[in-house]
């Protein structure tokens, strides 16, 4: 078995990306430590559906490895409040794996709620005693969780977007992420003036990083017009558009929880049969040999199976490309000095 540094080693060579937000940071690494998950298994095991309970009790070994890591929880008036984010993060994942059926949501969540919070209740639990609680009627027991869910991370990763789109978005990038909030800030203003409605505290806290207020400070404000006129031009040129395939600079998919994929290029029209093929292989080698390592060397390999069933002659396949790819490309070799680390903003 891998130690944690040894595995954060290994994703960072098979390509693995840091998100740059914070909220979606601290989901990512959620979603991906899975390392050593067993030793909270005794604690895990949570009163759900016998179809259900693998899945909610992974949840709950999650969530205890990170009580276990983190600092004795005050709720906070102000900066974020990394509790409220992984009670978001848990119940969006139950949001998912149930496919938006609140009655099998809460359930679970109740369920995960009996465990997690008799342990941080428990002075004998030491290592759990007082720190993040289940915040389901502070902050899942509404209609429009997702929103609330949305407006509490644009207030976590607010300083952060607006830095990157005032000084390095050369792509319009940033300013289009917060131009994207007009939407959610609309929800908010429109639900706010109904006297019956529970309107967030924190949607005042972020009145001003309304998009309409602050996207005209932004270099970007003068040059999206003119993108966006060009773009509608080049449309307009060719309205049937051209469907991009992985040949065309597209993007094969990432492995499940690592964040992003990886990218592969086309070869030009005009080269020969046999140096696209060659070409394809070694395109496709490094996404199957990423694959083949999870695998085989961490617990991500258990997750496949649990998802798909086990397929012994995939597995078998997976081994026999590996050996073949090793010989050309070593991905597991000792020069990468890339680490991944926790850096809150």
């Amino acid at each position: 078995m891998l130690s944690e540094s040894e595995y954060t080693r290994l994703l960072s060579r098979l390509g693995y990306s840091r998100k740059e937000l914070f909220s979606e940071r601290f989901y990512q690494e959620r979603d991906i430590d899975t390392l050593n998950l067993s030793n909270y298994s005794k604690q895990c095991d949570v009163t759900v559906a016998i179809q259900y309970k693998q899945y909610v009790n992974e949840i709950c070994e999650k969530v205890l490895k990170f009580l276990e890591k983190s600092e004795k929880w005050e709720k906070k008036e102000s900066g974020y409040d990394e509790c409220i984010l992984l009670n978001y993060w848990v119940y969006d994942l139950l949001d998912k794996y149930f496919n938006h059926d609140t009655t099998q949501m809460n359930i679970a969540f109740s369920g995960l709620q009996n465990v997690w919070g008799h342990l941080i209740d428990d002075r004998r639990y030491a290592h759990y005693y007082h720190k993040c609680k289940p915040l389901f009627n502070d902050i899942l027991n509404y209609n429009d969780w997702k929103q609330r869910k949305e407006l509490y991370e644009y207030y976590v990763d607010y300083s952060t977007l607006y830095g990157l789109a005032k000084n390095y978005d050369k792509e319009c990038e940033y300013y289009e992420k917060i131009e994207a909030k007009k939407s959610l800030y609309d929800h908010f203003g429109d639900s706010c003036l109904n006297n019956k409605y529970d309107c967030p505290e924190l949607y005042k806290k972020c009145e001003n990083y309304n998009p309409d207020k602050v996207l005209s400070d932004l270099p970007c404000h003068s040059i999206i017009p003119a993108k966006r006129a060009a773009l509608k031009a080049t449309s307009a040129h060719n309205p049937s558009g051209k469907e991009q395939g992985i040949g065309d600079h597209g993007t094969i998919s990432a492995l499940p929880g690592l964040g992003s994929g990886f990218s592969t290029e086309n070869t030009q029209e005009n080269t020969d049969i046999g140096k696209k093929v060659g070409h394809s292989v070694l395109g496709v080698a490094p996404i199957l040999l990423t694959a083949t390592a999870l695998y085989r060397y961490t617990p991500v390999g258990s997750w496949f199976r649990k998802l798909g069933g086990y397929n012994e002659s995939g597995i078998r396949d997976m081994d026999e490309f590996s050996s073949y790819t090793q010989e050309s490309a070593d991905m597991l070799s000792d020069n990468s000095t890339n680490y991944i680390s926790y850096q809150p903003i």
